[in-house]
């Protein structure tokens, strides 16, 4: 018998057409495309808002093919050149910044304007809050004159947003505090301070330890002052502290604050953005159960409010789709 070394000719080609074209089987199947968020510092409030967005939308991973995944950042600067890089697909930043990258000004001077930035939705609003000892006998804008007050770090978002309601209000501070957030309530409730500004969501946890600790209550920022500053600037938004949220403060109390927005570029695939939509839409009271944060946001406020980058287009769909937005 004789034994060859070799397959016959047909068998040799048979054999070469079978490695050379892989079965459908042993194809790679695709898998889900990663949607990355930039959102803020772990301890911050943005870190947990994206994930809870983002816990919502791998839930339904099966049917979109998105994995959503928060990557932890400084803030608006490196979230914003993130997104404007392709590092990332969506960002949270203030409304405040968010007009600050669509002029192409201050920090972005060097960069000039972001025209592909767009808007996905308005958050929650970081609301101007005005802590006052009661001792201070402070009930009115206006009565800071004279008095010992904290508006922030000189150069921070929080001191940017004191020195325009001060200004708006026509007060002089010429012996301002510029003590960080955590330095001024301990010593506000020490009674080194009559009054300090704070920026923050609702509710909040330094608020609720000076409204037990030390009695200080919450100052309205309103006025005709305040009333104009609005006006003028459309990244500003009002925004009540909310009525029985801290002891002694029954009703709401009237202020101004910047919003976290969510933001994206143009280029994103509309089936992306529909989705984060169709989460902030749809499935709110799980949102809320993961943050209450969420709480209070409606479709008119999260299209519109204090958005100065033009809409993305899917995202302007999705909220026209369940009716006009009311102004």
């Amino acid at each position: 018998m004789t034994f060859h070394a070799f397959p016959s000719l047909a068998a040799a080609l048979t054999l070469s057409v079978l490695l050379a074209v892989p079965s459908m089987a042993q194809q790679p199947q695709p898998g889900p495309k990663t949607v990355l968020v930039a959102s803020g510092t772990v301890t911050g409030l943005y870190y947990p808002v994206a994930g809870a967005l983002c816990r919502q939308m791998n839930q339904e991973r099966p049917r979109h093919g998105l994995r959503c995944l928060v990557e932890a950042t400084d803030g608006p600067v490196q979230n914003l050149a993130a997104l404007r890089s392709g590092d990332v697909d969506l960002a949270l930043i203030q409304s405040d910044w968010q007009a600050v990258a669509v002029r192409g000004e201050g920090r972005f001077s060097g960069t000039g304007p972001f025209k592909e930035l767009r808007a996905v939705a308005t958050l929650h609003a970081e609301t101007i809050t005005l802590l006052v000892r009661p001792e201070a006998e402070i009930d009115d804008l206006s009565k800071l004159k004279g008095k010992r007050v904290n508006l922030g770090p000189r150069g921070s978002a929080l001191r940017n947003l004191s020195d325009l309601v001060i200004g708006a209000a026509g007060v002089r501070l010429p012996d301002d505090a510029d003590m960080a957030p955590d330095v001024a309530l301990a010593a506000l409730c020490a009674g080194q301070l009559d009054a300090a500004f704070f920026a923050v969501g609702h509710p909040n946890a330094s608020v609720m330890q000076a409204t037990v600790q030390c009695g200080a209550v919450p100052l309205a920022v309103a006025g005709p002052g305040i009333d104009k500053l609005l006006s003028q600037r459309p990244d500003l938004t009002p925004a009540d502290i909310p009525a029985n949220l801290y002891p002694g403060v029954q009703e709401a109390v009237s202020s101004i604050g910047v919003a976290a927005t969510l933001v994206t570029r143009a280029d994103v695939p509309d089936e992306t953005i529909r989705e984060v939509v169709r989460v902030l839409l749809e499935e709110r009271s799980e949102l809320v159960e993961q943050h209450p944060v969420f709480n209070g946001l409606t479709r008119d406020t999260m299209a519109d409010r204090a958005r100065t980058a033009p809409p993305h287009p899917a995202a302007a769909a999705a909220f026209a789709a369940t009716g006009p937005i009311q102004r």
